[in-house]
């Protein structure tokens, strides 16, 4: 036992001194709007609901796997290790290429809220976070957040730690695959079982990853992957609510 807690340390040394010499884990932030464009949906309501919404957190359905098999990356001849993450932005001390920064249940309703506020649906959107008491308002939207799955693959290309060289020259580290699920509802206030208008969004993101790109695009594809998900969302939104959403 001894022994695999001093390879999961080798191992996890290999990789920030490989970090450090590049310096190219990028920002580790949550970002909204998606960088590098930093915009939002180009989606505008020729038709405006003549009524208010507000937009609270999510509910968090998430798992809770945690899965940190470096250690194995410093072992002759294995082909790659793993770590997985349900909910990667929990995760106690990670290694610097699985940091994520962000509040996912609030972070993505509210960009659910400058979303919707920007198509011009309703004639107010507010977001209202979870200590705060719910405003006045005509509808109420919420929803459920299924996933956020977070899962990286590094290979010593079967030399163990000696393989961390190839990585400084050039060689991909491996891959990040990220997922993001979630299923949003809006329903008139004060009848939160009367649901008006639902939809379900769902995304999955897979960057090969090197020292010198890609390791903050698997980040980043939090933002990106919510955007696609709230393009065909918003658009839904906008043809169905005149009929649907009546104060």
């Amino acid at each position: 036992m001894r022994r695999l807690s001093v390879v999961h340390k080798a191992c996890g040394v290999l990789l920030i001194v490989s970090l450090t010499i590049t310096g190219c884990l990028g920002s580790r932030d949550w970002d909204y709007p998606p960088p590098p464009e930093n915009t939002y949906l180009e989606v505008t309501a020729d038709q405006k609901v003549d009524g208010s919404l507000v937009v609270v957190p999510l509910d968090d359905k998430r798992g809770t796997e945690v899965r940190e098999q470096y250690w194995a990356s410093v072992i002759p001849f294995m082909p790659y290790a793993s770590s997985t993450y349900d909910r990667p932005e929990t995760v106690s001390n990670p290694s610097p290429v699985d940091e994520v920064t962000f509040s996912p249940s609030r972070d993505f309703a509210r960009a659910l809220a400058e979303e919707i506020r920007k198509a011009n649906i309703f004639t107010s959107v507010t977001f209202v976070d979870k200590d705060q008491p719910l405003p006045p308002s005509d509808f109420v939207l919420r929803g459920r957040l299924y996933s956020t799955r977070w899962e990286r693959h590094i290979s010593t290309y079967g030399l163990g730690p000696a393989g961390t060289v190839l990585w400084v020259a050039g060689l991909p580290l491996g891959t990040t695959e990220t997922d993001v699920e979630l299923f949003a509802q809006i329903a008139r206030a004060g009848e939160p079982d009367n649901v008006l208008w639902g939809f379900a969004m769902e995304f999955e993101a897979k960057e090969t990853d090197s020292l010198y790109r890609g390791l903050e695009d698997s980040v980043t594809n939090y933002p990106r992957g919510l955007q696609e998900g709230l393009r065909l969302a918003i658009e839904d939104l906008v043809e169905k609510a005149p009929t649907r959403l009546k104060p």
